[in-house]
């Protein structure tokens, strides 16, 4: 008997395209919508119901949706809202999107087909009009990306807010020129980081260019090896805002390699007040917020959307906090 996979390898397209064209999705080019039926009829494939109707009955089950699991931050968010969501009663699926559209369209597909009653979305590369889209009624609630709640329950952190206390305190120490590292700049997350970065520069009267932006910086190496490019040229930073603390640890790393002294020389700030703050020499100084209240605020919103209610989206931001030690 053929399946989805005999489809999509018969039409040439990905299996989740072939899943779009059974359920009448609209997101689907008609040269490949056409593929698809073509392919349905040499094989004379019938669909299975039975199957179709299992997946429209609830099954306790929430998906996670992270953009990789070995990031300190999203393993330690996945960690919490996991147990959140356990002590509620449902059992919990992790999906890894590695930052591509085309994994994160699959999820919003196994969404629609009911595989997970529901999707915590923790990081998105789509705006949310086109998530929305993407998922029509089912159930999403966000839990700290930067949407605006016009579609989902969002519940996370002011992120603009935190950047600008932290470039204001470095500025504030006399640290100029800075640099501020992302993890994705796509984000939109990681656009409102930037906004706050930019926005302590203007009240400061200081120019914030661009090439201040560093994109892609996600690990330990990846602080690294951004800190030896930037710590050995002509004019260095004299701060920076680093996007996790697991960055800054690696740009702290680095300017010690390089026999630069902090935070006389270059100060840093990171992101999440992670345990790793206090085993670096210097101690870090980082961005906290309340992670537990996040997670208990987001699960009460998503239990009473899978009890059938059908409030107005909610937007909730969390106010963060500078933890300040010894690197700045």
């Amino acid at each position: 008997m053929p399946t989805i996979l005999d489809i999509a390898r018969v039409s040439g397209v990905s299996k989740s395209t072939v899943s779009r064209v059974l359920n009448h999705h609209p997101h689907v080019s008609e040269d490949s919508r056409r593929k698809v039926e073509e392919a349905i009829k040499e094989l004379s494939y019938v669909r299975n119901l039975r199957g179709v109707q299992l997946r429209l009955q609830r099954n306790h089950t929430i998906g996670i949706v992270v953009p990789l699991l070995d990031h300190p931050y999203f393993s330690r968010l996945a960690g919490i809202l996991t147990k959140t969501c356990r002590d509620a009663g449902y059992k919990m699926v992790i999906h890894q999107t590695f930052f591509s559209q085309d994994a994160e369209s699959e999820i919003y597909d196994a969404l629609i087909h009911k595989e997970v009653d529901a999707l915590i979305l923790t990081h998105s590369t789509f705006a949310e009009d086109e998530i929305k889209s993407r998922v029509q009624d089912q159930i999403v609630v966000v839990c700290n990306e930067q949407f605006d709640g016009a579609h989902f329950d969002t519940v996370g952190v002011d992120e603009e807010e935190a950047t600008f206390i932290a470039t204001d305190h470095l500025l504030h120490q006399g640290a100029f020129p800075l640099i501020f590292c992302g993890d994705d700049m796509d984000s939109p997350l990681q656009q409102k980081r930037w906004e706050g970065f930019k926005r302590a520069h203007a009240h400061h009267g200081l120019e914030c260019a661009d090439t201040c932006c560093h994109n892609k910086v996600i690990t330990i190496e990846d602080g690294v090896a951004l800190g030896e490019e930037r710590f050995l040229t002509a004019s260095p930073p004299k701060g920076i805002v680093a996007g996790s603390d697991f960055v800054a640890a690696g740009l702290l790393a680095a300017a010690n390699a390089v026999g630069l002294s902090v935070p006389e020389d270059v100060k840093i700030i990171g992101f999440d007040d992670h345990p790793i703050c206090l085993t670096t020499s210097p101690t870090l100084s980082s961005i906290s917020y309340a992670l537990d209240e996040i997670a208990l605020d987001l699960m009460g919103r998503l239990t009473q959307r899978l009890q059938g209610k059908n409030p107005e989206p909610l937007l909730i931001k969390r106010k963060p906090w500078l933890v300040r030690r010894g690197s700045s």
